[in-house]
């Protein structure tokens, strides 16, 4: 069961992925707030800059890992990658409802996917120690 949910939330990401690269770039567009950083040079700015191929690349990423590896350990690391694409998604929001949504989603399916393999860890230890 916890199989299914892990791929579930993985084909998720892999379609907020292709959703995020455009979102990013009409984004990038039509934002007054995101138009004022971008002439600027510093981090923020930067990033900001970066952030149309870190969000989706992020997405892509956990949505692979997710679909391909079952190790716990892996599958953690991309749901806390996941909930760090939601919270920059969150930070470089502007004024579009679209990105708050997508942002607050990543965050759900980021801590979906930490929540499933925390209890598939320690169903794997009681039975472990069952046995």
């Amino acid at each position: 069961m916890d199989r299914k949910i892990l791929r579930t939330v993985a084909v998720f990401e892999l379609m907020i992925a292709f959703i995020m690269y455009f979102a990013v770039a009409a984004l990038f567009d039509q934002d007054g707030i995101i138009m004022h950083i971008l002439p600027h040079t510093d981090f923020v700015a930067t990033l900001l800059r970066l952030s149309i191929y870190i969000i989706p690349g992020i997405n892509i990423i956990c949505g692979l890992y997710g679909v391909v590896f079952s190790t716990n350990g892996l599958l953690a690391l991309t749901g806390v990658l996941e909930i760090l694409a939601g919270d920059l998604t969150l930070y470089f929001k502007g004024r579009s409802d679209l990105m708050q949504t997508m942002g607050i989603v990543m965050i759900v399916l980021g801590t979906l996917t930490l929540l499933t393999v925390i209890f598939r860890h320690i169903a794997e230890k009681k039975e472990r120690s069952l046995s």
